[in-house]
């Protein structure tokens, strides 16, 4: 019975390929969609993903996301270290300035510094240059697409000199970082000197990041921290995950993808359902024949089910083949807006579930046509 389900699948190429390219459609759209809304929240929380080293973040109260932070007196890194359970501390900066270049492109820049001792949450993959040039007098790293938009046409170098909040600042390196959420060129500079950048009299603290203690959740180390500080304090996966709420509720961005992805799959269930369907109800002749020589519908339900498994394993392999190749093309690219997009695993298997269950269910509506046909039907001209 297997062979005949597939020769009545197969015995109409067209039919059979509308189906296949209609799945394929669906399977592409719904990943590629899903895709990229992940990678866009990923991308409000680059700056946390980036600074690995550390698995606390603390900051001020009123801080409700990584890209809206509040200064904090240098005393706060002070008290965090002595918190328990906490092995290191160390101060982080963040702010945005205007840069300028010799030869007049003006453009706003996150400026971002790190420990003057430590360098941690200095970038970990360098294009040209290294982390320890950060300790070079006035040096600051820039990262790959923030050098194209700021020095269009020039290949990747080292050594300009711009000036950045009235100071002068010079590129040692250029850092392989994903995309941001603001989309600002980001430049790297010693906590010291990045103060200076921004125009702060002070040398303030805009976070400080530290690590727990061998063998201590950073959950309960984060906890232990607030408790004592009276300061906000979040590990790192949960203020990631805090960062990406707020840009869900007040972005738009949900609601913008939501809609997209929303009309990937009701052009799934509708291009999956109804081409599934339509084509049990061209063949039901053929399943007439087969119910006159004694096939049962169990039987018959089987058939259909097997058809169904095999068109959306091949059109979802199609669909997630391209959207794959999608990403594979466009996001090792150091700029443009698609860098560093990717498919997550777990839309991967969500998509081939998805088409999966829509498929046998149009079995399903489909296969109750079946049933109800009468055998009759195929001795009428």
């Amino acid at each position: 019975m297997i062979r005949v389900a597939f020769k009545i699948l197969l015995h109409d190429s067209a039919k059979f390929l509308a189906l296949v390219l209609g799945i394929a459609f669906a399977s592409l759209l719904i990943s590629q969609q899903a895709a990229i809304f992940h990678s866009v929240m990923e991308s409000s929380a680059r700056d946390i993903i980036e600074a690995s080293e550390a698995d606390i973040w603390v900051m001020k109260p009123s801080v409700e996301t990584i890209d809206q932070p509040d200064q904090m007196p240098e005393l706060a890194v002070q008290r965090v270290r002595s918190a328990d359970g906490v092995e290191w501390a160390v101060p982080y900066y963040q702010s945005v300035a205007r840069l300028r270049t010799a030869g007049g492109v003006t453009k706003s820049v996150a400026v971002i510094g790190v420990d003057d001792a430590s360098l941690v949450a200095a970038p970990r993959v360098m294009l040209i240059g290294s982390i320890e040039d950060l300790r070079q007098p006035d040096a600051v790293i820039l990262d790959a697409a923030g050098f194209a938009s700021i020095f269009p046409g020039v290949p990747q170098r080292v050594g300009d000199v711009v000036e950045i909040g009235e100071r002068r600042a010079r590129i040692v390196g250029i850092s392989a970082i994903g995309p941001s959420w603001t989309g600002l060129p980001r430049v790297h500079a010693r906590r010291s000197l990045a103060t200076e950048l921004a125009r702060e009299s002070a040398n303030p603290v805009t976070f400080v990041l530290a690590r727990a203690q061998p063998g201590r959740s950073a959950d309960e180390v984060a906890a232990g921290i607030g408790a004592e500080t009276k300061l906000k304090a979040f590990s790192r996966a949960g203020f990631k995950a805090v960062s990406q709420e707020w840009v869900l509720l007040y972005s738009g961005v949900a609601e913008n993808f939501g809609i997209t992805i929303l009309m990937g799959v009701v052009i799934g269930v509708a291009i999956v359902g109804q081409t599934f369907y339509m084509f049990s109800v061209e063949n039901l002749r053929q399943f007439a024949a087969l119910k006159a020589i004694g096939v049962g519908n169990r039987r018959i339900l089987a058939m259909i089910s097997v058809q169904a498994l095999f068109v959306s394993a091949i059109g979802f392999s199609l669909g997630i083949g391209v959207a794959s190749l999608f990403f594979a093309v466009f996001s090792p690219q150091l700029t443009g807006g698609l860098r560093g997009m990717f498919m997550d695993p777990a839309i991967f298997a969500g998509t081939g579930i998805f088409v999966v269950v829509v498929t046998l269910l149009s079995c399903v509506v489909s296969a109750r046509r079946v049933f109800t046909v009468d055998p009759a039907v195929v001795f009428r001209s």
